[in-house]
């Protein structure tokens, strides 16, 4: 069964579902990740012609120099059996049509809520199959409701020290300081980390430049005791932060209050916190992790991500 794979870098989780994949026989998974094909302008001329082509005549030549990299890529492969496109809003409708005529299933995956980017309801209709891990999403718009997955299968490691968070500079920066000053307020050992590029400065959290490679966050992550999830604004579904932390069995830190509609919640190893009113309970930072039974855990793992999309 050949199935391929098209997103945008996604800090590298997708790389580690790849893997998974290429570990059943018969599966010959590709990941095309459409990052790499971000038109870099030659000059500020070529920039300032797209804008007017953009705004104007409705042409993007960033978009088009996707279209065309994407189509080369497919077009190497042969046909597919299933094609999944995670974050098809950011790609011209004309190569999802393309896409579509070169597999016998397309299908969608949103991972962002559908609110935040409108177009993803105008192109439902392109795909045989559309995944959400938005819950209202799913309702609302008759998709199929999966939730991201544990990316890594190693044992647990509830042991560690202090709290990590990294994620990229947004609408959740303010928080995130907030937090930060109330830990180092606590004399409790954190390392939060944001993501940017305008020059951003903190007196509390660590600011960089450039993405952390999935690898080196996962390091940071085994050693660490609590991992923080901030939401995003008009976002249900859960983060990746939320499946590391059940994997490795750390405790985490979450203003999503719907984590406690899952099977796998624990109050005793899942703070929800008011981001209005920040306290977290000694007793919640001191007291042991509780391993979650592998039952459970099976559900939300890799493998069953696989079968559940692509019916393998």
């Amino acid at each position: 069964m050949k199935i391929t794979i098209i997103g945008p870098h996604s800090f590298g989780y997708i790389d580690f579902l790849v893997e998974k994949m290429r570990e059943i026989d018969g599966v010959e998974a590709t990941f095309i990740n459409f990052d790499n094909y971000r038109l870099k302008y030659k000059s500020t001329r070529q920039k300032v012609e797209n804008f007017f082509s953009k705004n104007l005549a409705g042409k993007n030549i960033k978009k088009e120099h996707c279209t065309k990299q994407v189509k080369k890529d497919i077009e190497a492969l042969g046909h597919q059996d299933s094609i999944l496109v995670i974050r098809p809003d950011k790609l011209q409708g004309k190569l999802l049509e393309h896409l579509k005529k070169k597999s016998d299933r397309l299908m969608g995956f949103y991972f962002d809520s559908i609110t935040n980017f409108p177009k993803k309801a105008e192109i439902i209709p392109l795909f045989d199959k559309v995944f959400s891990y938005e819950p209202t999403d799913a309702r609302d718009f008759n998709l199929e409701f999966v939730t991201n997955f544990i990316p890594f299968d190693i044992p647990a490691m509830p042991e560690g020290r202090g709290v990590f968070n990294v994620s990229s500079y947004d609408e959740r920066f303010p928080i995130l300081e907030d937090i930060a000053k109330y830990l180092k307020k606590r004399k409790y050992p954190y390392r939060i980390m944001v993501r940017s590029d305008k020059g951003t400065a903190s007196k509390h959290v660590e600011i960089i430049e450039e993405n952390i490679p999935l690898p080196e966050v996962k390091e940071m992550v085994k050693a660490c005791k609590i991992l923080l999830d901030v939401q995003k604004e008009n976002q249900e579904g859960l983060t990746f932060r939320v499946f590391e932390s059940l994997g490795l069995g750390k405790k985490l830190i979450t203003t999503n209050a719907l984590v406690k509609n899952y099977d796998f919640y624990n109050p005793n190893n899942i703070l929800i916190l008011d981001k209005e009113k920040i306290k977290i309970p000694t007793e919640f930072l001191e007291c042991p992790y509780q391993p979650v039974p592998e039952e459970i855990l099976s559900r939300y793992r890799r493998r069953h991500w696989i079968k559940t999309v692509f019916d393998i």
